[in-house]
């Protein structure tokens, strides 16, 4: 395969598997293009990603669109900007509607003093769950179809209600050529390794003990629906070292399991973590 640092970047990420196979083939695409001189490429489909809570959607897109710039047959951009995120709000139907209109003053201020924007626009939809079908949804999707040769729209929604995964898919498909891809957060292991990680780079060390509980507690928030996957690992980490730094830590920095039963997988701190974050997330996306 043709050189491509994004393409490498995108490889070396740590789960997102659906993610990455999607880009694996339009690599192969792309060379494609190149080796058989098509004077005309076919344009991309659009995306759904269906995400685990805790994934860095904002991120990924970034390097998405790092990617498929540096690749220049893929998509063609042409803006002030070559992508930008824009959340979807609900409004019900039989009330003042406005929200196409603030999409495209949204556009026109992607495009700049350019008459036309060509790039990347991802949406969040998580606000119109249970109302897909609705006439103002079915109008936006209408209106953003219209320039679908111009822009790749990616559309955002979290997995923990596969119904309304499903309901999304049968209208967009209605109106885009879509692609879906599930966005999946590592293992428990790899997150379990990923916060040894940030413990140590404080200057501590679990013993074995403390690292068992550690994965299980990390087992435990993992189980959990609204996991808000690297967020919350963080957080851990940081009171886990709070919580020694605080105390008496050991002068050989290694931290034994009775220092930090209070984060015991069956401890308050993390029924307590669990609790808080589900609040936070359905204030946000249930209606």
């Amino acid at each position: 395969m043709a050189e491509n640092a994004y393409y490498d970047q995108i490889m070396a990420l740590k789960g997102l598997s659906g993610f990455k196979d999607v880009i694996e083939r339009w690599q192969r695409f792309s060379e494609n293009l190149t080796r058989f001189q098509a004077k005309k490429g076919l344009v991309l489909p659009d995306l759904l990603w269906v995400c685990d809570n805790g994934i860095d959607r904002s991120n990924l897109l970034k390097l998405l669109t790092q990617y498929l710039d540096s690749s220049q047959n893929l998509v063609e951009f042409y803006g002030n900007v070559k992508y930008f995120e824009y959340y979807l709000e609900y409004i019900p139907d039989k009330t003042n509607f406005h929200e196409i209109e603030k999409i495209a003053e949204k556009i026109r201020d992607a495009a700049g003093f350019r008459s036309e924007y060509k790039g990347i626009l991802s949406i969040e939809v998580g606000e119109w769950v249970g109302h897909f079908k609705e006439e103002n949804f079915i109008n936006i999707m209408k209106y953003l179809s219209s320039m679908d040769d111009d822009i790749m729209f990616i559309f955002n929604i979290h997995n923990y209600d596969p119904k309304a995964v499903e309901q999304l898919m049968q209208l967009l498909v209605l109106f885009f050529r879509i692609e879906v891809i599930e966005m999946e957060l590592p293992d428990s292991e790899e997150l379990a390794s990923y916060i040894k990680g940030e413990i140590s780079g404080y200057g501590l060390n679990l013993d074995a003990e403390a690292e068992a509980m550690v994965v299980s507690s990390v087992n435990k928030l993992r189980e959990d629906q609204y996991f808000a996957g690297y967020e919350m690992l963080d957080r851990l980490a940081e009171d886990i070292v709070y919580s020694v730094y605080t105390s008496t830590p050991p002068y050989d920095g290694v931290v034994t399991k009775g220092m930090i039963s209070a984060f015991a997988p069956d401890g308050m701190y993390v029924s307590e973590l669990i609790q808080n974050n589900t609040r936070v997330f359905t204030a946000q996306y249930d209606s």
